[in-house]
């Protein structure tokens, strides 16, 4: 049975087919319409219906849609996403359902990520938890083998908890001085280095300065982003008592030494010395599409 699977990004939005074996049969990526949330979802569904005309074993009436949180997930309602600040109450549920024949389930980008990891790494733990690092930052968390996903779908927004408390940068979205978002994650490297160099600088060019140690400013900065990192993933180690960490998101795919920084960081600063950490960059491709094949498994 192949399924109808998309990634709603604050970038990029993913819409494909995916099959019981995590493997994406075919797919169409579009920029997403962060502006206009009816452009974004009268996009989506055309594409999954040219997918229907295409793929005779394809479940036609289920849609699993994968939105950036914070969501009502029962009914497919943005509530405040901080990187689709246009999309906030809108009802995505029932503009799918008025204007399709699609059915569709909701769910968090997190919680699809990790749902796929765990296919992956369920010989090695059932106990862990997912990063990612990207445009924002989320988590989600896997106990037992079973996902937890707080009482209405919203667990692990770390993405608007507060990481430095000294800082001069204050977050538009949760009015916060400090949070993680706006500290760590890929947009945010990209501001910081465009206010110090007085330019725009994007992601990718701050780690390569970083990484080819250009700029004493842009390497202090991204070092203290590093740091900032592992304090957060090390008081997670510390609240959720796991000691395996799963990093995602374009950020941790680059050369920045995520996981040697976080181990050494954890190994040194933790109460409870030589624990069995591991801490690895996923290499899966799309862990966010294929893991929407088991929603409602």
């Amino acid at each position: 049975m192949l399924k109808l699977c998309v990634d709603i990004g604050g970038t990029k939005t993913i819409v494909g087919v995916v099959n019981e074996h995590s493997e994406i049969i075919d797919q169409k990526r579009f920029q997403t319409f962060t502006s206009d949330p009816q452009q974004q979802f009268s996009e989506i569904i055309e594409i999954a219906h040219q997918f229907t005309q295409h793929y005779e074993q394809l479940d036609k009436s289920i849609l699993n849609i994968a939105m950036p949180g914070p969501c009502d997930y029962r009914k497919g309602i943005f509530l405040n996403p901080p990187n689709l600040q246009a999309y906030n109450q809108f009802d995505a549920g029932q503009y799918i359902e008025m204007n399709s024949d699609f059915q569709p389930n909701f769910v968090n980008d997190t919680d699809a990520a990790i749902i796929s990891e765990y296919q992956h790494i369920k010989d090695e733990t059932d106990n862990f938890i997912y990063i990612t690092i990207s445009t924002g930052v989320g988590m989600a968390y896997v106990k037992d083998g079973l996902l937890v996903s707080g009482v209405d779908g919203n667990f692990g927004e770390v993405g608007h908890t507060i990481i430095k408390g000294n800082s001069d940068y204050l977050c538009p979205v949760c009015q916060q001085y400090g949070c993680v978002e706006n500290e760590i994650s890929g947009t945010a490297m990209s501001r910081k280095a465009s206010d110090l160099l007085q330019r725009d600088v994007s992601t990718r060019e701050a780690i390569d300065m970083y990484m080819k140690r250009e700029n004493q400013a842009i390497t202090e900065m991204i070092d203290e982003v590093l740091t900032l990192t592992q304090q957060l993933c090390t008081n997670l180690i510390s609240i959720f008592n796991t000691y395996h960490i799963v990093l995602g998101g374009g950020v941790t795919q680059s050369k920045l030494p995520y996981s040697e920084k976080i181990i050494d960081y954890a190994k040194a600063h933790h109460l409870i010395k030589d624990v069995p950490l591991k801490v690895k960059v996923s290499d899966l491709e799309a862990n966010v599409l294929t893991g929407l094949y088991y929603i409602n498994e």
